[in-house]
């Protein structure tokens, strides 16, 4: 009986649960990859995608920001997960002011946003194509932070006698 009661505030808390909100994310076109875009950006023109990657400049121009990203491949959480590997380049404009300071290089980010088509910016001494992304919605993630590992010398051991001389009680596999 209380499972059933349960039941329906987990499913509530679980769907509730996401970096986007549901609308923006049931526009997303699910099977537009960087790579595909990158080859002919003018091809996909208009069409809404979720891409996500590491900052590496943030540009803020008078009635827009833009940001140039590393892309990378998302997790489930749609958090950008091998920040070593990455496909290429995009760049996203986002309306308004967003602060370098904060937005700033090195930070992961992830974007729902409409293809916007492309533009050619230098890299170095190569002129590299930027496919465009008009952002929708986007998700700033906080940095990593390492936990200390170390073990507690107060830490008990729940069989603290040793095998296979275990008590009734205490033995962690039954016969």
């Amino acid at each position: 009986m209380k499972f059933k009661l349960l039941m329906p505030l987990f499913f509530i808390i679980t769907v509730s649960c996401g970096p986007f909100p549901h609308q923006v994310m049931q526009d997303v076109t699910k099977d537009i990859p960087y790579n595909e875009v990158a080859k002919a950006p003018e091809a996909f023109k208009g069409s809404t995608i979720l891409w996500g990657g590491v900052i590496v400049e943030t540009i803020t121009r008078s009635n827009d920001t833009l940001m140039i990203v590393r892309e990378t491949e998302l997790d489930l959480r749609k958090r950008p997960l091998n920040t070593d590997r990455s496909a290429g380049r995009f760049i996203i404009r986002n309306p308004g002011f967003l602060d370098p300071a904060i937005y700033s290089r090195g930070r992961e980010v992830t974007v729902v946003g409409v293809l916007a088509g492309k533009e050619e910016r230098p890299v170095g001494e190569l002129l590299y194509s930027y496919p465009i992304v008009e952002s929708r919605s986007l998700k700033l993630w906080e940095p990593w932070t390492d936990l200390p590992l170390f073990y507690d010398p107060f830490y008990r051991d729940p069989f603290p006698y040793p095998w296979p001389a275990y008590p009734a009680p205490f033995r962690p596999f039954r016969r």
